[in-house]
């Protein structure tokens, strides 16, 4: 490493150190290109690049250093991490399970692959990993989030609440243990935490769609079903693709007695997801409320056979949703109406009254002359009518 590579290096550490990661992240290239073959340098600078959110670099200086130096565990681990953040699980997986069979104590890889255990609906096995975690990082919010899911997932509830807290306790603003103790909690329908701990989530991510949809389901348990449907509202606009947003909406209209938009929510639910269940359940409810069984009775059959709408049943709900919004329309038709009924009244009357000052005026000048009958009213108008 020549000295203006070391320099470049050790400036992009120390802003590193001190949260300045964008410029930490210029330092590290620039160190780069000054020694292009110094693995060091090269790790660190794709651990930035992670870190700031560039996977498909990270990943790519990431593999190179893996296919130069196999033993380099620590790029093998991040490597797994960049994988697992793109979706990519087979790779991250076996990722991190070489770096456990030469480090068994490895933080990164026993999270890692917990995580993907996880998704994969491998509970059992994610809990082992995450207990060894725990003893190697005990007071450390993310780990305890992490045994706590999996608590959850193996039916250890008490113990999930537990570590939970634990977590938020260390870290009252730990994110993933706010929404995984509202989930949890939730299906305890200990509706009051949970609006307390949604909200707390809400604020401080407040891109994330999901902790709204957890408030709306609490608000919902609790009767409050104008605020939830408020609070997934909230969700939708946040994340117009959110499917469970746009379910919760469907339900609420139904249960507010709103069926035509409890169908327009469903269907567009299932157009978002067309091999899920509850859009053809909801869908077949409001058709059955509305007197159409037959047509119910097909989104039902459709479901079970995991198939699209019948194209003559989605032409009935598509003609429903478009007569409910042309209803809507009338009133506010109706309104613009009045409004210019209104506004020529008001232009009528100005005219009326400068009409009528100015025949004042005109009076005003005249001799005065005895018995002058009352003026008459102008075009006919009362003076009351003004609005």
């Amino acid at each position: 490493m020549t000295a203006a590579a070391r320099k470049a290096f050790d400036d992009a550490v120390a802003l590193e150190q001190s949260g300045n990661l964008d410029k930490a992240l210029v330092s590290y290239l620039k160190a780069q290109e000054l020694a292009p073959q110094d693995t060091e340098i090269a790790y660190r600078t794709a651990s930035a690049l992670l870190q700031a959110g560039y996977l498909e670099e990270a990943q790519s200086q990431l593999r190179r250093i893996v296919f130069a130096e196999p033993e380099h565990l620590n790029a093998r681990g991040s490597l797994g991490s960049c994988q697992l953040l793109q979706g990519d699980l087979e790779n991250a997986q076996q990722n991190f399970r070489d770096v456990l069979d030469q480090a068994p104590d490895n933080r990164n890889a026993l999270f890692g692959l917990a995580t993907v255990l996880l998704k994969e609906g491998r509970a059992a096995e994610a809990e082992r990993l995450a207990r060894s975690l725990v003893e190697l990082l005990p007071e450390t919010p993310a780990v305890l989030a992490l045994f706590a899911e999996t608590q959850g997932k193996t039916d250890q509830v008490p113990a999930s609440i537990a570590a939970y807290r634990k977590a938020l306790k260390i870290d009252p603003e730990h994110t993933p243990a706010l929404i995984g103790l509202s989930e949890i909690l939730l299906l305890r329908k200990r509706y009051d935490e949970v609006i307390e701990l949604a909200v707390r989530a809400s604020q401080l991510s407040k891109t994330d769609a999901y902790p709204l949809s957890l408030l709306s389901d609490a608000l919902s348990g609790k009767g409050a079903l104008e605020d939830a449907r408020e609070a997934s509202e909230a969700a939708l606009q946040l994340d117009p693709q959110s499917f469970l947003a746009t379910m919760q909406l469907s339900i609420l209209s139904r249960k507010l007695g709103d069926p035509v938009s409890a169908l327009r929510y469903a269907l567009a639910a299932h157009d978002k997801d067309t091999s899920a269940a509850e859009p053809f359940n909801a869908l077949g409810s409001v058709l059955a409320s509305l007197k159409y069984a037959t047509e119910a009775r097909k989104v039902l059959t459709g479901q079970t056979s995991q198939k699209e709408l019948e194209p003559a049943v989605r032409q009935l709900i598509e003609s429903l949703i478009a007569e409910e919004r042309d209803r809507e329309l009338v009133p506010e038709r109706s309104k613009v109406h009045t409004k210019f009924e209104n506004e020529s009244v008001d232009t009528c009357l100005d005219a009326a009254q400068h009409q009528s000052e100015t025949s004042t005026v005109l009076l005003s000048n005249e001799p005065l002359r005895p018995d002058v009958e009352d003026k008459p009213n102008v075009l006919g108008l009362n003076r009351q009518d003004r609005s």
